[in-house]
């Protein structure tokens, strides 16, 4: 029914990568699923075409397109309009106090910020996160070096940050959301294949580990790693 159709949500993804996965992650923990439909920037003639930085300038993803034809993008913008729009499905993802809200914020930021965003829209310019996966062209041996160790630093700021059992404390947020999928599926698949780092979160990352081990038994969160892997 196409006017059923025209009246949901609809997330620009792909299967790969962390910021898709960590809004596909915010859905299937509310169950948003007949709520939202799910397209590819190939719908729109790639994320290079007239169509797609009509919808996003940025020509990134994802963009969530909206029943009146506007479009929101960056990750934090469209994690938070679906807690929002849906608070009332599923885990709210607002924690239970003002102090907890502002860690969750924090964890976000730190994770946004310093590790998973270039903060440019320029290709030629990478995240750190890119030290695992990003060509000899666009990241020489020194950069990439110093981007390994921006990684690492930050991932140890994160440490001394999660609460447990969840990052901000007892209650889900949008900082777990966000953190999954890089800490979890992206960072360590890229590092031990680049260079052969067993794991990412160590022996040196108590609460990391137990937060993770929390994670992993949502099947949420299962979900969104058997679609990450084989991609």
């Amino acid at each position: 029914d196409d006017s059923n159709m025209s009246s949901k949500l609809t997330l620009i993804h792909v299967p790969v990568g962390n910021n898709p996965a960590r809004i596909r992650l915010l859905i299937y923990l509310k169950g948003l699923e007949d709520q939202i439909d799910i397209s590819t920037p190939a719908d729109y003639g790639g994320m290079s075409s007239d169509a797609y930085r009509a919808l996003n300038p940025q020509c990134k993803i994802p963009t969530l397109l909206l029943p009146d034809g506007s479009a929101l993008y960056e990750s934090r913008v469209i994690s938070a309009f679906l807690a929002d729009k849906y608070r009332d499905s599923g885990p709210s993802l607002l924690a239970e106090t003002p102090e907890a809200r502002a860690r969750a914020l924090l964890l976000n930021s730190i994770h946004d910020l310093y590790i998973a965003s270039p903060n440019s829209s320029d290709p030629a310019v990478t995240a750190n996160q890119g030290c695992g996966y990003k060509g000899v062209e666009l990241i020489d041996a020194p950069a990439r070096a110093a981007k390994l160790r921006e990684v690492a630093k930050q991932v140890g700021v994160l440490e001394g940050l999660v609460v447990g059992p969840y990052a901000a404390g007892a209650a889900l947020t949008e900082a777990d959301c966000a953190l999954y999928p890089t800490l979890a599926l992206l960072l360590p698949f890229c590092l031990e294949h680049a260079f052969g780092w067993p794991t990412l979160v160590g022996a040196e990352h108590p609460r990391l580990a137990k937060w993770l081990a929390e994670m992993e038994k949502l099947p949420a969160a299962q979900r969104v790693r058997a679609e990450v892997e084989p991609a």
